[in-house]
């Protein structure tokens, strides 16, 4: 036998190993030592400790149990109806709206209090989402990507890059740079493929969309996959416009990351998606959540000139965010693990996340 076949059996075995290791030690964390936390109330421990009363929570999406996933965005529906539960036991669960009143007037509240929300439009939202969430009296925000409601069988952009990282066996060229396979690393820009489009302003959508259409995988993953790449339709969210447990808000037009716009490209993407969604659904928005938390002070001002008086970031970039009265950062929820370590997780993040 060669010493490179020696070497590469070698590595194999160390790794079945070290991944062996992983996965027991994350099955015994979800089944025991989780739950166990939990029936101990080490949430509420954490969460006594708080001195913040009010949080702001955000998913993505959610999806049937059993349907393969390419990326971390959707969480399976069982974890997520344990989720809605935990948090109405836990929790005064109050609509955006509100949560922005009591942040403005400095309303105390009686109990920890938490608005949840969902980003990007997801049709599995409305399909899957919102019957748990009618079931158990729940409200909440949807942040819409206005482009799905103008165009059939969109696709938002960082969608459109993990169904090439799954599909393409090779080296990616975008603007002369070369991300390498498997990884989609570039040492030069030592950044990913898609944290370098992440920098490219408003030609991001359009490189992302032009490069997913150089390998025809996009019809392929819509086919076997719809219920985790569709966002809703504009005929569709039309029927949920007087849902009482449901308001609707902006999250850009083509979902750029905000801080690397200009001027007039950031207002077209806060304009254009306001008046889409109002036409869609016949009401006047006024709450916008920053795709992937990017802003700059510039782009709140312009959001406020528009008509939002409720922005939602994610983490605050700036000091003198934490006392403006319109923006209010949130805590995002894992798709990829359990309720209850969701659970313990948003305890111990409540003063980082909440005001």
């Amino acid at each position: 036998m060669s010493l490179a076949i020696t070497y590469s059996i070698s590595f194999l075995i160390l790794q079945f190993k070290h991944n062996f290791k992983m996965s027991l030690s994350k099955n015994i964390a979800r089944n025991f030592i989780l739950p166990l936390a939990i029936g101990l109330k080490g949430d509420q421990y954490f969460l006594k400790k708080a001195s913040k009363n009010c949080c702001i929570i955000n998913f993505h999406g959610v999806r049937k149990n059993n349907n393969e996933v390419f990326n971390n965005r959707h969480m399976p529906v069982s974890e997520f109806e344990k989720t809605i539960i935990y948090l109405k036991k836990n929790y005064n669960i109050v609509t955006i709206s509100e949560m922005f009143e009591i942040h403005r007037s400095k309303r105390k509240v009686n109990r920890k209090t938490i608005a949840l929300t969902f980003d990007d439009g997801y049709a599995n939202n409305f399909d899957i989402a919102f019957p748990v969430l009618k079931k158990h009296n729940v409200p909440a925000t949807f942040y819409i990507i206005s482009k799905c409601l103008t165009h059939t069988n969109y696709l938002s952009w960082p969608d459109a890059i993990d169904i090439i990282k799954k599909n393409h066996k090779d080296d990616l060229k975008v603007n002369d740079y070369v991300f390498k396979y498997p990884s989609f690393y570039n040492e030069d820009l030592k950044l990913d493929l898609q944290g370098y489009l992440k920098t490219c302003g408003d030609q991001t959508e359009t490189l992302a969309h032009e490069l997913s259409k150089q390998f025809h995988y996009e019809d392929n993953e819509i086919k076997r996959s719809p219920e985790l790449l569709l966002l809703i339709s504009g005929e569709n969210i039309s029927k949920y416009a007087n849902e009482p447990l449901i308001e609707f808000g902006a999250h850009s037009h083509t979902h750029p990351n905000m801080e690397f716009l200009d001027k007039e490209a950031a207002q077209q993407q806060l304009k254009k998606s306001k008046e889409i969604i109002e036409e869609k659904i016949g009401k006047k928005i006024i709450t916008f959540a920053f795709p992937d938390g990017s802003y700059l002070p510039e782009t709140i001002s312009l959001a406020k000139e528009i008509g939002y008086t409720n922005i939602a970031a994610v983490e605050y970039r700036h000091n003198e965010n934490n006392s403006d009265p319109n923006l209010l950062a949130r805590y995002t929820i894992s798709n990829s693990t359990t309720y209850e370590s969701n659970a313990l997780r948003l305890a111990k993040q409540f003063d980082t996340y909440g005001f």
